[in-house]
């Protein structure tokens, strides 16, 4: 028996060898319209939402700012950044600083650290203006501790600004007593000269000198046990003792001409 090879054509049959076609790529998957919209309004409500909370954060910040010796309130803008000057009412209103005097702390600061330092500042103020009795005024004390009074966080009922309130009124009547002991002054002067002279209408000008000089021992008394310094606030008494004798006349010199008729 003979092999019966097959031929080259029957190796390689059309019906036999079968090629699949080309793949090309994986068709892409489309995204539709709305939601591409729906993913826009997402992330622009997102930034939104981060905007206006970075806004309020800022709007809720204080600022204090001290030029030189100048202070004032200054509050964030509605925006991520930014402040400007703010003074609700008189109490945050730019002020001045007297010497030696400085705020326990500056830049932003939330409402209460706002109202705490600003009242530290007023009472620290009021306390200078009230203890120096040579040149403190009382006027700005009293504008402070008002300007302390109005402060949002600031009980009205607050003890420390009512006691430094009554040392304002101190202050002040220790002025009219220092005016009216000026005036005592005068009329002691006066009355000294009358005990000095005598008189002939009236008598008993003695008793006025040591009405008066009792009544200026008096203040000085109350002055000590006020703690002060009676010299402060009290005008100097007069240089005329009651006991001094009434100056004599000077002679007059002799006229020229009659001193040649001689």
């Amino acid at each position: 028996m003979t092999d019966v090879k097959p031929t080259v054509d029957e190796l390689f049959d059309e019906e036999d060898i079968r090629m699949d076609p080309p793949q090309g790529p994986p068709p892409q998957r489309r995204v539709s319209l709305p939601s591409l919209r729906f993913g826009s309004v997402a992330i622009g409500l997102v930034l939104f939402i981060v905007f206006w909370w970075l806004s309020s954060l800022q709007h809720d910040r204080f600022y204090l700012v001290v030029d030189d010796d100048q202070v004032r309130i200054e509050r964030g803008y509605f925006f991520p950044f930014g402040s400007g000057e703010w003074a609700e009412s008189r109490a945050y209103e730019p002020f001045s600083l007297p010497r030696g005097i400085k705020p326990e702390r500056t830049g932003a600061m939330d409402k209460k650290a706002r109202d705490a330092t600003l009242l530290q500042l007023y009472m620290a103020i009021a306390k200078k203006e009230l203890e120096d009795l040579s040149t403190g005024s009382v006027d700005n004390a009293e504008d402070v501790l008002w300007r302390a009074q109005k402060l949002q966080s600031t009980n009205s009922d607050d003890r420390r600004i009512l006691r430094m309130l009554g040392d304002v009124a101190f202050r002040r009547g220790l002025k009219e007593v220092r005016g009216i002991q000026s005036r005592f002054d005068e009329a002691l002067e006066q009355f000294t000269l009358a005990a000095m002279r005598g008189g002939a209408a009236y008598d008993g000008a003695h008793k006025w000198v040591a009405a008066i000089k009792d009544l200026r021992d008096e203040f000085r008394r109350l002055a000590v046990e006020s703690g002060l310094d009676p010299d402060l606030i009290l005008a100097e008494p007069p240089a005329i003792e009651a006991d001094a004798k009434q100056p004599e006349a000077e002679p007059k010199a002799d006229d020229p001409a009659d001193a040649g008729t001689e």
